[in-house]
């Protein structure tokens, strides 16, 4: 009998568009050869991962699926027997029609799980979760390259399937991310596997680096940027509590410590993406102000969770459109919600607002800190101001800059003990430049 011993994270790929199945089956196909199957089974595990991303697309509204080297051993001999490759499957939905024994969609599935019993080591069905559709692991063995090969390919096999592929960027970085997170939450931590993180963190910040170079579109570096922000600060800012609080003699606090800097890296490399936000006017597009506040805001609840604050909206039921760049708005507005956070006590309430006054549209964000005094307000957009003891006093100049480039501005409201208010006003109108 074998157990799995080893599994290495290669490469994710969404799945959204029909032009996604082959592109499934080819990287499928490439991991099978790299990992040594024979020419048949090679063909039929590229046919089988397509076929899944088919099912995906046409019946759960696509999802994901991830690859994975695998290692084996043979319990009785405790001896390296065979290298491989898994397949997770991960569905958007689905789950309705999965759990009708009578519809097609069932059938199709039944039928599809019944052909690929022949073909997998191991097959894993899960059912629909709270935050996915249904799941399916595929576990392949019979690789003819070792598991030591396998191992020290690793970063070729990467470089080899990872070829202009922007979501299985993203995704690999939020897969990484998740996998920080959970080991940083333990201080039980071991050596061996905060090497591993370490070292693919590593790797991330070279993989990005190597991207911007590759890449001279501006706006592909800034989408970039705004995805990347939030793991590097949320992994930079955990590694930090926990230097805080563990001993200097902790085992592995070398290990935290260069997590810490890698992630600060990739914070140094998303601060340059923005320095070109100047640059970005030929980007600019109609925007609903309530649904760029409504992305951001879904995508910072669990920030919010974690300080038990609450979180009040109110946004005008008419929609309010103005002409500006989604992305480097986002910035600006994630800036002004994380000084909210970052100010705010635990369990208080933090009010944003989306609405026209004077026909101007503003977005408002209403903290109940500590607020700040008309000393240090006067100098806000003028000198690297801040307020916390290791921030920069960058990011509300930063904002200043991008609201001018929207032809609006920045107002705050503050006085010590009385919290703080800010508002981004747009023009009522928007005045084209004259080239």
């Amino acid at each position: 009998m074998e157990n799995l011993t080893n599994q290495i994270h290669i490469l994710t790929l969404v799945i959204k568009r029909q032009r996604d199945i082959p592109l499934v089956r080819s990287k499928a196909k490439l991991l099978a050869t790299i990992s040594g199957f024979p020419k048949i089974k090679t063909v039929q595990v590229a046919l089988m991962a397509s076929e899944i991303a088919r099912f995906l697309l046409n019946r759960a509204r696509g999802g994901r699926v991830t690859f994975y080297i695998v290692c084996a051993i043979n319990q009785d001999s405790y001896q390296a027997k065979s290298s491989g490759l898994m397949m997770h499957f991960l569905g958007k939905g689905g789950c309705s029609l999965l759990s009708d024994e009578t519809s097609r969609g069932k059938r199709d599935f039944n039928s599809m799980i019944s052909a690929m019993k022949n073909l997998t080591d191991k097959l894993e069905v899960k059912e629909c979760g709270e935050h996915h559709g249904f799941e399916l692991k595929l576990t392949i063995l019979g690789g003819q390259k070792s598991c030591e090969d396998l191992i020290e390919q690793h970063d070729e096999i990467k470089r080899q399937l990872f070829k202009d592929i922007q979501e299985s960027y993203l995704e690999n970085l939020r897969a990484k991310h998740e996998e920080v997170l959970s080991l940083l939450k333990t201080l039980s931590i071991k050596n061996q596997e905060l090497d591993k993180v370490n070292a693919e963190l590593l790797e991330l910040s070279k993989d990005m680096e190597s991207l911007v170079h590759e890449r001279t579109v501006v706006e592909f570096a800034l989408r970039i940027a705004d995805k990347v922000r939030n793991p590097a600060t949320v992994i930079g800012g955990l590694a930090r509590i926990l230097l805080k609080k563990l001993p200097e003699d902790f085992p592995e606090r070398d290990k935290i410590e260069a997590i810490y800097l890698e992630a600060q890296k990739l914070e140094g490399i998303v601060k340059d993406f923005e320095g070109l936000a100047k640059e970005q006017e030929r980007f600019f597009t109609e925007i609903t102000l309530q649904e760029l506040v409504s992305e951001i805001l879904d995508a910072w609840r669990p920030n919010l969770e974690k300080k038990s604050i609450t979180l009040r909206i109110r946004f005008e039921e008419t929609p309010i459109k103005i002409k500006g760049n989604p992305q480097t708005l986002k910035v600006a507005i994630l800036h002004i919600l994380k000084n909210a956070v970052d100010a705010s006590p635990k369990g208080a309430e933090i009010e944003v607002v989306v609405e026209r006054r004077n026909g101007k549209p503003v977005i408002e964000i209403r903290d109940r800190g500590p607020g700040i005094s008309s000393q240090v307000k006067a100098k806000l957009f003028k000198e690297l101001v801040t307020t916390k003891p290791s921030g920069t006093g960058v990011g509300l100049i930063m904002v200043h800059h991008i609201m001018k480039e929207h032809q609006g501005e920045v107002e705050i409201e503050s006085s010590p003990g009385q919290g703080t208010v800010v508002s981004l006003v747009f023009p009522e109108r928007w005045k084209e430049k004259r080239s």
